[in-house]
């Protein structure tokens, strides 16, 4: 029985390998589904056949996962759409809690995480290659704004995105294969999806992997309040230099935005007018969601639609977007998951080289701050962007279980 148990961790683990480097192309979405489903699949059947007693783990965020699940479940009542809502609810929270508890319980030795962490690096490489090449064969010029790095995604909002949530990984990975003949190509992936982040001219995707770089070097430091200033420093110069560059603006007045922020204009006040109407509809209903779904925000306030530009069919703003799908209870919801995984995964201190488990679990707590920064100004938490979300949280919490147990063996 533990043979077929074996078995059935093999095939989980070809199926998660697979999936988190094709995650993001737009064009295998049939392939993806599969991945998700075999590696769900097989890892179930590898836990209920393996020997008693079997290595289940409930993880800390239980409590908030369940939290979150029940104001999802509740916002159905007042859902503009019941029936899209529904749909909403198996694609983007069944399925990324079903890939987080798959990849939670993947992690049973260290070399698993590398062989996780390999191909997030994979991954990445062929992204940001294609987003290059793409970009200049599709006419684009890094002087100009008219063609923008979207790589093998379905755009490059959700190609920043994605970067943006690996960044930190692509950071540390030459510390954690340190003394690895590939160590070379890890240093040079890192300009390489750098480039292809400037190329998307996205601002949010800037803000987010510039803030990223500067927690990389608080985590590693040793004298961190020092390194707390000087990544504040950095990051103002950065962001500074990245906001005199083209693609840096987006037709907006800036002198506008202190007296009169709705007559700014461009991009930024866009954003004004969906936040502000997001604000009074909270205020009115604070804790009634229309439903889960970024649509039902077009269903909810099809006033508002009718009266502004297409593009505005959603708060653009991942907070503001749950607050009004569930309701002040499912944004508090998500704070409680993400400022959990932050806790329990920052490092005390600076982790050394070829500490795989605590370099990881130092990259998913950046990543999780990186990833609430850029979605600040968009909602890129929704289909292969929160799975990939929840993959690599799993991930992180399933090494942060081999260290606990780990250390268990040490006390006994």
């Amino acid at each position: 029985m533990s043979g077929l148990a074996e078995t059935f961790f093999r095939l989980a683990r070809v199926c998660l390998l697979a999936l988190i480097i094709i995650m993001p192309m737009e064009a295998i979405t049939a392939a993806r589904e599969i991945g998700l489903a075999g590696v769900t699949a097989f890892m179930v059947l590898h836990l209920w056949l393996s020997p008693a007693p079997r290595p289940l783990r409930a993880t800390p965020l239980a409590l908030p996962l369940v939290f979150y699940v029940l104001t999802a479940v509740v916002s159905l009542f007042w859902a503009g759409d019941l029936h899209y809502s529904l749909r909403e609810l198996r694609a983007e929270i069944l399925k990324g809690l079903l890939l987080f508890y798959a990849s939670a319980h993947f992690i049973q030795h260290e070399r698993h995480l590398r062989q996780a962490w390999g191909a997030l690096i994979i991954g990445a490489a062929v992204m940001s290659m294609a987003g290059l090449v793409l970009f200049f064969v599709g006419g684009g010029n890094p002087l100009e704004t008219f063609v923008r790095a979207g790589s093998l995604h379905n755009g490059y909002g959700s190609f920043g995105t994605y970067l943006v949530t690996l960044w930190p990984y692509l950071l540390l990975a030459p510390l954690a294969f340190a003394d690895g003949r590939w160590r070379i190509w890890l240093l040079a992936l890192i300009p390489l999806a750098a480039a292809s982040a400037y190329l998307t001219y996205s601002r949010a995707t800037w803000l987010g992997m510039v803030c990223e770089l500067a927690l990389c070097f608080l985590v590693l430091g040793r004298h961190r309040l020092r390194n707390a200033l000087l990544a504040v420093l950095a990051v103002l110069l950065l962001l500074g230099g990245l906001f005199m560059v083209p693609g840096s603006s987006h037709g907006e007045r800036w002198a506008k935005l202190f007296y009169e922020p709705e007559t700014v204009g461009g991009t930024a006040g866009d954003l004004f007018s969906l936040w502000s109407h997001s604000i009074d509809e909270l205020a009115d209903h604070p804790w009634r969601g229309i439903g889960l779904g970024r649509h039902s925000f077009s269903k909810a306030f099809r006033e508002f639609r009718e009266t502004h530009q297409p593009l505005l069919w959603h708060a653009h703003n991942m907070f503001f977007d749950l607050a009004l799908q569930l309701g002040l209870q499912g944004l508090a919801a998500i704070i409680w998951v993400m400022a959990s995984l932050v806790a329990l995964l920052w490092p005390r201190s600076p982790p050394g080289r070829e500490d795989a488990l605590h370099l990881f679990g130092a990259a998913t707590a950046i990543m999780v701050i990186g990833f609430a920064a850029r979605n600040f100004f968009d909602d890129f938490f929704a289909d292969d962007g929160s799975q990939l979300f929840w993959l690599l949280a799993g991930l992180a919490l399933g090494g942060r279980a081999l260290l606990n147990k780990a250390l268990d063996r040490q006390d006994a």
